[in-house]
């Protein structure tokens, strides 16, 4: 007997079926064990009549703790923004402080339709505890950076964190570890390789920004004689997996080079626009076969985490920059943030797509909406109608997480109060 069969849906797998209507899907242990027309015997029924069916997003590069700085500093230049806004604030908070944005972050995506996210910040031990908590699924990093004279790799936060979650949840599970380079104008080549080293021993995922603003594009290539992609190839770094943030200023030899290293590019649009960071190419980053999925980067820079708006402003950037409404349609832009996601996360064989045997991490959308109606193509719909909040429920390897407007695993009026209580002072310094 299932566990769970939802039943009269529309189902959007994400594989070559496509979409079928009037479709069962059948869970058992956590995960996916039936797709198709019947209805077999199971312990709960979910009728989703009305609704659709689809895997769960994987937000692929995010900062979730920055909800704590959601419209503090807004309209800024990348790099003034930075070092004068954030910055400053990051070196005040503390890990209870880190720890309430997250679960604020997490409660945000969960209700958006988000299953699983690449995270890039600090305390991420006590992090990984809360994502067990919520359910979600997580790759967790605190990202190296090693400037000046007087760093000190082995007591720096990040390093110490790394060797935690390496140690503690290693690279496969529910939280699993990712190791973090910054940047490359953030740290020398030779800590480069230090987190390196990690990767090649652990089979870690490297998460790092790449060619994010033209000017940090320029700068590199004046320091190293060569782009940021390519000094990463001199000095080995993309021999692992890589997940590069942003990548708005690649070239064409980067995009070469990031292909014959199998490298994922999260692609962050709302956040690059935000910042006047430019737009990226994501059709020629495809046409040269680089993994492109999506990411919020943070809500201080974005101001939400909804992945549907990522997927929709991906497609029309795509289609607007290059006068090609066919450059980037809706099933691709869907993929980046499920399949591709998933792929980047080094999750391609668990999740991102409904079929037997992949963990059960379902959203379930509901059509009644006036935003989705009438519906002629289920697929665009989805790309380009649906929000966040048309999300009804939200599953994690069967265990649902939210539904009908309620969170079953996170507080979130607590939550709330946590964040505007004890961390927005901290923000503000006072």
């Amino acid at each position: 007997m299932l566990d769970t069969l939802i039943k009269n849906a529309v189902v959007l797998t994400m594989t070559d079926s496509g979409v079928i209507g009037n479709c069962s899907v059948g869970i058992k242990d956590g995960k996916i064990s039936y797709v198709g027309a019947d209805t077999p015997e199971a312990r709960e029924v979910i009728d989703a009549k009305g609704h659709i069916v689809m895997p769960g997003l994987v937000n692929a590069h995010a900062h979730t703790a920055m909800c704590l700085m959601r419209g503090y500093a807004d309209d800024y230049t990348l790099k003034s923004w930075l070092f004068d806004k954030v910055f400053p604030v990051e070196a005040r908070l503390d890990e209870r402080a880190i720890v309430a944005g997250t679960v604020l972050g997490m409660a945000e995506m969960i209700r958006t339709g988000t299953t699983s996210f690449s995270d890039m910040y600090f305390c991420e031990p006590a992090v990984a505890e809360a994502v067990l908590k919520a359910g979600m699924k997580a790759n967790l990093s605190n990202a190296v950076i090693a400037l000046g004279d007087n760093y000190d790799f082995e007591k720096d936060r990040a390093v110490i964190e790394t060797r935690t979650l390496l140690g503690k949840y290693g690279v496969s599970g529910d939280v699993r570890a990712d190791v973090s380079i910054h940047a490359e104008y953030t740290s020398p080549p030779h800590i480069w390789q230090r987190v390196h080293e990690w990767a090649k021993e652990y089979g870690a995922v490297t998460h790092i920004h790449l060619s994010e603003t033209k000017s940090e594009h320029e700068e590199a290539k004046a320091r190293h004689d060569m782009t940021a992609a390519a000094a990463f190839e001199k000095y080995g770094i993309l021999d692992t997996k890589t997940l590069f943030a942003h990548g708005v200023w690649l070239e064409e030899s980067d995009l070469e080079i990031l292909a014959r290293h199998s490298s994922s590019v999260a692609h962050c649009p709302v956040s690059n626009l935000k910042l006047g960071s430019g737009v990226a190419n994501v059709r020629a980053m495809l046409d040269a076969r680089v993994n492109v999925c999506l990411g919020t980067d943070g809500a201080c820079s974005n101001n939400s985490l909804d992945l549907f708006e990522e997927v929709k402003l991906a497609a029309l950037l795509a289609k607007g920059s290059s006068f090609d409404p066919t450059a980037l349609p809706a099933y691709e832009a869907l993929k980046l943030a499920t399949v591709n996601g998933a792929k980047a996360q080094g999750r391609g064989g668990e999740t991102g797509s409904i079929e037997i045997g992949k963990a059960a991490d379902l959203i379930m959308i509901d059509t009644s909406k006036p935003n989705l109606r009438p519906i002629y193509d289920s697929i665009a719909a989805v790309a380009y109608s649906a929000h966040g909040s048309d999300v009804e429920m939200t599953m994690v390897n069967g265990r649902v997480l939210y539904r009908n407007g309620e969170w079953l695993t996170i507080d979130v009026e607590k939550a709330i109060r946590e964040v505007e209580e004890y961390a927005v002072p901290i923000v503000l310094n006072k």
